[in-house]
């Protein structure tokens, strides 16, 4: 949880480079969090219309003008005249949708994966053999709930294969996520009659992942997918027609967990894992390292340092929560990169990260248009900013979490 000066309440909407306790940031721009929540609207203002405003260019400083580009493909460019100048102008990227589930296969270097594995097998090759890493597990049961075996991955795996490992996690939820670090590391280890039942994982991280170590292609079982409920099925009568043949995979998401798949996934959608069924032999299960990603922060790379950044953000940031405060209410978490060059000229913003979902309210406008609203307003607030000259290009990648 997120923890606030004594006798403040904390705003509605939120951003990580206020309350990270690593983060010197968070001195500079602390005032932002002694104001009042700001007000909420179960409408957008006459003002603002997303779909509208991605079709103009938004009101920017004399040095540019912005276009906001509807469509997701790469940032394209157009041109205006100020005075005798002709200047590119960056389009901003909308996504219409949230990402709630994603995949990154062989997302270790293949030699660090492969000795991960090994090490399981190692300590299971002879199941004669009595050895300590024989009784590391734990046999988790919840009736009706959970059946599996787990144990600590820090302690089952050597100190230096581990770190490797932990290394790349953190890199990834850092440069991707703008998350600064994770909950302690599971391994677990399913075969016959073994499974996850339908649940979620709110209190956690706002982002839950798993990392298979699964021989999948030589499996000999069946089951032992992570699934989870298709967006449209938490929103089942929106879109519900009654011509529409309804199955498993209308309603429900299926992810196999391939050798070295990463699957990062929003732990807020219920999920769970299917019933393994078919081997008895932990050397022939479903093996998997998962955990989950917390502690928002900002994360600044290249020439750019959090110190260097501080001025600026602390200029940027109040305005925005504010701005952000009138629109109507959202819950998730949005991660936006803001690409910076060498004389500190923003050129451009990439989303990494999206699970923004409208809240709902008896006038409020179609979801899209609300994240439409929303997004614009971060990217085209960053597009306007300007940060230190740095001598070099430098990025700052910076986490929004609405609740």
């Amino acid at each position: 949880c997120t923890a606030f000066p004594r006798g403040r309440e904390p705003p509605t909407v939120m951003a990580s480079a206020l309350v990270t306790a690593r983060s010197t940031a968070t001195a500079v721009l602390a005032g932002a969090l002694s104001r009042p929540p700001p007000r909420r609207v179960d409408r957008l203002p006459r003002s603002v219309s997303p779909r509208a405003a991605a079709a103009r260019p938004r009101e920017a400083p004399s040095r540019r003008r912005l276009a906001a580009a509807e469509e997701d493909g790469a940032a394209t460019t157009a041109t205006t005249t100020e005075g005798d100048d002709e200047e590119e102008i960056p389009q901003i990227e909308i996504p219409e949708r949230p990402e709630h589930v994603r995949v990154v296969d062989a997302f270790l270097p293949a030699a660090d994966a492969v000795a991960l594995r090994g090490v399981f097998e190692t300590h299971n090759d002879d199941p004669r053999r009595v050895h300590e890493h024989r009784f590391v597990w734990d046999y988790w049961h919840v009736p009706g709930q959970y059946t599996q075996l787990r144990t600590p991955a820090a302690d089952y795996f050597p100190e230096e294969q581990f770190e490797a490992l932990e290394e790349a996690l953190l890199t990834y939820a850092r440069e991707t996520l703008g998350c600064s670090a994770m909950t302690p590391v599971w391994l677990s280890s399913y075969v016959d009659g073994m499974r996850q039942e339908i649940h979620a994982d709110v209190p956690h991280g706002p982002f839950a992942f798993v990392l298979s170590l699964t021989n999948w292609d030589e499996r000999r079982f069946t089951g032992g997918e992570t699934f989870l409920l298709q967006p449209e099925t938490l929103d089942y009568w929106r879109g519900f027609e009654t011509n529409s043949v309804v199955e498993r995979g209308a309603v429900v998401q299926s992810v196999e967990p391939e050798f070295n798949r990463l699957t990062v996934f929003d732990p807020r959608i219920p999920h769970g894992v299917n019933v393994v069924e078919g081997t008895r032999d932990v050397r022939e299960g479903r093996l998997v390292l998962h955990g989950w990603f917390r502690d928002l922060a900002p994360h600044f790379s290249g020439a750019l340092t959090e110190a260097a950044c501080e001025p600026a953000l602390g200029e940027i940031l109040p305005p925005l929560y504010e701005a952000l405060g009138a629109l109507p209410r959202a819950r998730g978490v949005v991660v936006v990169r803001v690409n910076v060059d060498a004389n500190g000229r923003v050129t451009g913003t990439e989303w990494k990260a999206d699970t923004l979902v409208p809240a709902p309210a008896p006038s409020l406008p179609d979801p899209t248009e609300v994240r439409d609203a929303i997004l614009l307003e971060i990217a085209g607030t960053f597009m306007d900013a300007t940060f230190p000259a740095a001598g070099a290009p430098g990025a700052v990648t910076m986490p929004f979490e609405f609740d």
